[in-house]
């Protein structure tokens, strides 16, 4: 299954590599330290937040590539699946941009 096979991390790189931002700019406009940016490059999976300020930083859409093919995935298979998020009330305003993020490109309804 295709979205089985999606490693973000590898995206992230990719798109950033493609930015002309150095890795120290690129740590420093996301908040974290250089190594913390070599850990998101080597991870699978990402916290949506984090997602969504990665998606900011290097003007890409990052949720539309990796839900909206996740949905292709999911229409093709009769099962639903459900996804429960658990948001600190500190970040809950980001959270929020990101969910209209995901109805405005038509992911989420």
């Amino acid at each position: 299954m295709y979205y089985d096979e999606i490693h973000i991390g590898k995206k992230i790189q990719f798109v950033f590599n493609q930015s002309g931002l150095a890795i120290s700019q690129f740590a420093r406009m996301l908040g974290v330290h250089r190594p913390r940016i070599y850990n998101i490059f080597e991870s699978k999976t990402i916290d949506t937040d984090l997602l969504c300020k990665i998606s900011d930083v290097l003007h890409y859409d990052f949720l539309t590539e990796v839900y909206l093919k996740k949905r292709e995935v999911d229409n093709q298979n009769p099962a639903t699946i459900n996804i429960h998020f658990q948001v600190s009330s500190e970040k809950l305003a980001d959270f929020i941009k990101c969910i209209n993020k995901l109805k405005k490109a038509g992911i989420i309804g």
